[in-house]
């Protein structure tokens, strides 16, 4: 496997530093002499004398300079000591460390033509049996253009060693490709591997040129090569996996990266588990993905995103306490992250812990984007202890409830809708209905006010006995979409409960049912027209139609009881029945029911009569 020298590394790092950088450098360079603690004394001299003396004196002072100069290259103050190391090589004329080490600080200041004649003459001394030194002046090579003098290097190298040099072959295979010499670098990359058959790298960049050449089949088989050299060659699987998830084929990419990982020495190969975990949560796999999401965060605790992902996860399968306890330990780390919160309050309230959740709700800045989901999440859970007090004559969380609407909506008009008709759907579960009407027309001409809220209005407006407004609200739908059969079905039922031209009602919800055949709530507005009129066999057909198609929904159930009864089929009136008063949560919707009932027990025969 490839194992890129560290000062190659160097190399990199100083063609990537731009002239700017180095002259900022300049200014801002420390005096050696302070920094030798020698301020005032002429260094040059002191280190003439000590050549003259030699000795331990040169000796001495050499080392002394060598142990601050390295210390100011630690320090990243590459200009002191590039400076210090050059009274070292002077004291040390003979030393290819020191020579080396000076050529480095060069290229780390980008002045690469002194680092290449400092190089050239080590190199020219050693030979290319010091191959870091031969890699070094190469790299500088490159960085100079100078490709003919780089790859005379880079071949020395490879001449001299038995097995080839790695890092030399593959440089050198870099430099053919630079100027699209695929064949050279084919050819030199065959010959490494066949000095060096159980390295997978050679196969791996071979893989690597045709696939800058386009030709991925080929470029898959050298990918493959390299993977049956080595199991544990994780970068081939990487590139053959990208190519998978290119061609989305991504439970391809899926069984590669968990065939791999299977695979003794694999298990927890941080680059592949990586990518299998972004898969897996790109095809939403919730299940599958969570046991290598958690061995994923082991290895790497500190990935926040992935920890929040994760905690997601053990909330999107009913893990509650562990979601709540990753999601706080990623909240010690960032305590101002507003989605972090977010999904506390999210926890918190799934796991009825009402009181924490609207205290991490009410955290979210204003500046937040989730802000405003934040704001009705708490209106929602107030309206809930809201109801409650109202229901036994006590409103100190009804003046609470209202306040939060009335303060939160002043901050801007998109939030004040969404919350205005909470508080609207609060005060027509608790019978208000005038100042839900009244709370709910002043944003009739809001950006967001939709058909369905202009069916809900009609709604209430129903309920509060106002069938004309409800009417001349619906028929404006009507008269823009003539075959809407939601406006159809409104019309058609609100004559319907009125019991007034019943002709005109069974006209309307019968186009509604041609139109939307499939839509319960329509199908039931049939039954009730059959039912009124006193058709109770086709009633209780088209009520068992709407049943099938909602399941949920109170009136359609007390509906399909009704027509039980009326048929005196007791048993199955008090089943349907029962189950409205378990789905109703509104106080009156309840006491009707109950009504309902007590009238059937009053008025059941001895026995059921089977329908």
């Amino acid at each position: 496997m490839l194992k890129v020298n560290f000062i190659l590394i160097l190399v990199l790092i100083t063609l990537l530093q731009s002239c700017s950088e180095i002259a900022v450098k300049k200014q801002l360079m420390i005096d050696p002499k302070k920094e030798l603690g020698l301020s005032g004394i002429n260094i040059s001299e002191q280190v003439e004398q000590a050549k003259k003396i030699g000795g331990k004196t040169a000796e001495f002072l050499a080392t002394d300079l060598f142990i601050k100069a390295n210390d100011a290259s630690v320090r990243g103050d590459y200009q002191t000591a590039g400076q210090i190391f050059s009274f070292v090589a002077a004291l040390a004329p003979d030393d290819i460390y020191v020579k080396r080490k000076l050529a480095i600080e060069f290229i780390r200041l980008g002045e690469l033509k002194e680092a290449e004649t400092i190089l050239e003459t080590v190199f020219l001394k050693t030979g290319p049996s010091d191959e870091s030194t031969g890699l070094i002046l190469a790299g500088v090579y490159t960085a100079l253009e100078k490709m003919t003098l780089a790859r005379e290097t880079y071949q020395k190298i490879i001449d001299y060693s038995d097995t080839d040099s790695e890092e030399a072959c593959l440089f050198l295979a870099k430099s053919f490709l630079q100027e699209k010499k695929y064949t050279d670098a084919h050819s030199l990359l065959s010959r490494c591997e066949k000095k060096n058959t159980d390295e997978p790298v050679y196969s791996f960049y071979r893989g690597k040129i045709e696939l800058e050449r386009k030709h991925k089949k080929e470029a898959n088989n050298f990918f493959k090569k390299a993977l049956k050299i080595d199991h544990t060659y994780a970068q081939a699987v990487l590139a053959l996996g990208g190519g998978l998830e290119e061609q989305d084929n991504l439970k391809g990419a899926v069984k590669l990266y968990k065939d791999f990982l299977s695979q003794d020495g694999n298990e927890a190969n941080l680059p592949v588990l990586s990518h299998l975990v972004s898969v897996l949560f790109t095809m939403e796999e919730s299940k599958e993905v969570l046991p290598y999401a958690e061995l994923l965060s082991a290895i790497d605790n500190n990935d926040l995103n992935l920890k929040v992902r994760l905690g997601l996860l053990y909330s999107e399968t009913g893990r509650y306490d562990e979601a709540l306890n990753l999601f706080k330990g990623v909240l010690a780390v960032v305590p101002d992250s507003d989605k972090v919160i977010y999904y506390l309050g999210a926890l918190s309230l799934q796991t009825h812990k009402i009181s924490e959740a609207v205290e991490y709700y009410q955290k979210i800045p204003t500046s937040s984007p989730l802000y405003g989901d934040a704001s009705v999440q708490i209106a929602q859970v107030l309206e809930a202890f809201a109801k409650d007090d109202f229901q036994v004559k006590k409103f100190q969380e009804v003046e609470r409830f209202n306040k939060f609407i009335d303060e939160r909506s002043s901050v801007n008009t998109d939030l004040a809708f969404d919350l205005k008709m909470i508080q609207a759907n609060f005060y027509e579960d608790t019978m208000q209905l005038k100042k839900a009407i009244e709370t709910i027309s002043i944003f009739q001409s809001h950006q967001h006010f939709s058909e369905s809220h202009s069916y809900y209005l009609a709604s209430i407006y129903e309920k509060d006995g106002q069938y004309i407004e409800a009417r001349k609200l619906v028929q404006k739908i009507l008269d823009k979409e003539p075959n809407n059969p939601h406006a159809l079905n409104f019309l058609g039922y609100s004559y319907l409960e009125k019991n007034e031209s019943m002709d005109k009602a069974f006209s309307y919800i019968s186009r509604a049912v041609k139109l939307k055949p499939k839509d319960g709530y329509i199908r039931d507005s049939l039954a009730w027209y059959y039912f009124q009129v006193g058709n109770f066999k086709e009633a209780l057909n088209e009520a068992k139609k709407a049943f099938e198609l909602v399941r949920n929904d109170v009136t359609i159930t007390k509906h399909l009881g009704i027509i039980y009864q009326r048929l005196q089929n007791f048993d199955k009136a008090k089943e349907y029945l029962s189950e409205a008063l378990s789905q109703s949560k509104v106080v009156t919707e309840r006491e009707d029911l109950l009504k309902i009932m007590a009238d059937l027990e009053k008025n059941r025969l001895p026995a059921s009569i089977a329908h």
